[in-house]
């Protein structure tokens, strides 16, 4: 396609869009006055915006958090008492008795060394996928057309206009032409005629 007749039907295009948005008449009307007016009436496509909610789902992902329970051996020590007879000689540093052997009991702390289970918490972390139903708002636009309308008058009233002759009285207007209609106060002095008001 050549430049010229691509610019050819550019500029087609831009017309019928300025035609499809707004159309011009124009007419004449007698007004109940007499008068006549040129209506011009213009139409003109506007675009109004209407906005509604639509139910959308949507896939998330939300955490979700777990704790489990691991368990361990270890060995500690602990203290184990038990009560012994033990042996004790009485009297050794008594010179006027017989030592003796006596038992008696006491006692006896030992440590043992015991296997023992530990449960320890680990928490762990997973996404999880789930859907979600929301309210989305969604804008559409919807052509309205418009009309403008001017009247222009074009004519007056035949009625108006011969009442304004008439009701004018003849000769009820001095021209700044004409000469004055009353004599002057100096018009007589030449006479002799003493000043007038």
């Amino acid at each position: 396609m050549s430049k010229s007749l691509h610019a050819f039907a550019w500029l087609m295009t831009l017309a019928l869009g300025a035609a499809a948005q707004a159309e011009e008449t124009s007419t004449l009307e007698n007004g109940p006055d007499g008068v006549t007016y040129k209506v011009t009436r213009r139409v003109v496509q506007r675009s109004i915006p209407t906005t509604e909610f639509q139910t959308r789902e949507q896939k998330v992902y939300r955490p979700q958090t777990t704790t489990n329970y691991q368990t361990y051996q270890q060995t500690y020590l602990t203290p184990v008492t038990e009560y012994q007879w033990v042996p004790r000689l009485e009297g050794r540093w008594n010179p006027f008795v017989q030592p003796y052997w006596t038992h008696q009991l006491a006692p006896v702390t030992r440590w043992e060394a015991r296997p023992s289970t530990v449960q320890i918490p680990v928490a762990r972390t997973d996404w999880v996928e789930e859907t979600r139903t929301t309210q989305v708002p969604v804008t559409t636009y919807r052509t309205v057309p418009e009309e403008y309308t001017s009247r222009v008058a074009v004519s007056a009233s035949p009625t108006a206009a011969a009442t304004s002759i008439a009701s004018r009285p003849i000769g009820s207007q001095q021209l700044q032409s004409d000469p004055p209609r009353e004599a002057s106060p100096w018009a007589e002095r030449a006479g002799g005629d003493s000043y007038r008001r």
